[in-house]
């Protein structure tokens, strides 16, 4: 495959409210500044009860598809592991919601948060196979987190979505088609037994990462031949973060892999902060980015001041628990830091509400109750008057009821 291919165009939305983490230890009788050291995370999305994957993916996809005709879109496909139906795609909703025409393949992928990588690897091939006539796919990767209140884990949940463009005319990023390194295994660390239950053994989680990690990194440089230098061949690094902090470890590993002598700590963390921490500004924001990492992490890199040139090369690492591993990597093109300073996301998260702890709990237990409920309307009063102020008239998707299970949406 000689054919260019990769991402045209891309825009994270990282959902309307935000809570601030030293206030939720505060609440909860940690030390705030040890909690935002150890996990990386200033703040966290919140989802109020009328958004879902659903409005999250579709109002990422809003702003990327100003500018394109919709009859340029050949295929879409959304990765998610907190899909509202075990039937029906939300690729379906969302495909309405936009007013994509019916000429188009559309369906769902689902490996934890592998998920969103999932999607674009099929979109890659399509449109390099030359088999998509011409026409681009947009993929999309939405998630949220289930409730966990008063538990270790609700300091690393979150909630986001990634809209991107597949493209044989990649102005943010080329992907490199030949070079990409996989690890797949059967285990249990973290899962969804249930559409309510997020469950699983963090320590299992955290040794899988870093064998996957090792292992598509590895089978990465199996592919590519030859040797490859971990500092001198990557200008940045991006990993997968279910929360901001695993990427220290993670670049730790990888940084001493094939030295004989290991590195001191002081010297990763240069290295940390020169090559990957451009890389977490916006997930420092969202907590975890669940199958958004990459793009999340691709998106912060590019819309801050880091030095960055047409045609470096940056690495990208993917992991989806159950589990896989993919180390894969791209080219940055010309225009990448234009469009992205143009989509202005951390202007888009500074209009975010803070929520007090006590609205967080409130918003927890509420969507708990929504969950496979078969009727119900959001109240769009909570909040101080929350929806009227951030939504309406903003023309951004929401949820307006269900009924008998039908869920319909409509622009705000």
């Amino acid at each position: 495959m000689n054919r260019k291919v990769g991402i045209e165009k891309i825009n994270i939305y990282g959902t309307s409210m935000f809570l601030d983490q030293k206030k939720l230890a505060v609440a909860r009788g940690l030390d705030p500044e040890k909690v935002v050291s150890d996990f990386l995370i200033d703040t966290r999305s919140l989802n109020p009860p009328w958004e879902d994957t659903v409005t999250m993916g579709a109002n990422a996809a809003k702003k990327v598809m100003e500018g394109i005709d919709p009859s340029e879109i050949g295929m879409l496909i959304v990765g998610t592991e907190g899909s509202v139906d075990f039937g029906k795609p939300i690729s379906t909703n969302i495909m309405g919601a936009l007013g994509l025409h019916h000429n188009i393949r559309n369906y769902e992928t689902k490996h934890a948060c592998y998920s969103g990588v999932a999607a674009m690897d099929p979109a890659l091939s399509w449109v390099a196979s030359g088999h998509n006539h011409g026409k681009k796919a947009l993929v999309i990767a939405t998630d949220f987190s289930r409730e966990h209140l008063n538990t270790k884990e609700e300091f690393v949940m979150g909630g986001t979505a990634a809209a991107f463009i597949i493209s044989d005319n990649p102005e943010v990023l080329e992907i490199e088609m030949d070079k990409r390194g996989n690890w797949s295994t059967d285990i249990y660390d973290t899962f969804r037994p249930t559409a309510l239950a997020e469950v699983g053994n963090n320590e299992v989680s955290l040794y899988s990462y870093m064998d996957a990690l090792e292992g598509s990194y590895a089978d990465y440089c199996d592919k590519v031949g030859g040797k490859i230098d971990y500092e001198k061949d990557f200008r940045y690094n991006l990993y997968h973060t279910p929360f901001p902090g695993i990427a220290f470890q993670a670049h730790r590993t990888l940084l001493n892999r094939d030295r004989e002598v290991r590195l001191k700590k002081k010297e990763i963390q240069a290295d940390f902060d020169k090559r990957v921490l451009p890389g977490l500004q916006l997930s420092r924001r969202i907590g975890s980015t669940y199958g958004c990492s990459n793009f999340v992490g691709l998106s912060a890199l590019l819309s801050t001041d880091a030095p960055i040139d047409e045609g470096d090369r940056i690495s990208l690492f993917a992991y989806g628990s159950g589990a896989i591993g993919e180390f894969y990597s791209g080219i940055i093109q010309k225009n990448s830091r234009k469009i992205l300073k143009s989509m202005k996301l951390h202007e888009e998260f500074d209009k975010r509400r803070e929520c007090t702890v006590e609205e967080y709990e409130m918003i927890e237990k509420l969507r708990n109750t929504l969950i496979e409920n078969p009727n119900f309307t959001p109240d769009f009063d909570i909040l101080d008057g929350h929806y009227k102020k951030h939504y309406e008239g903003k023309g951004l998707l929401v949820l307006k009821d269900v009924k008998d299970y039908y869920r319909t949406y409509e622009w705000s």
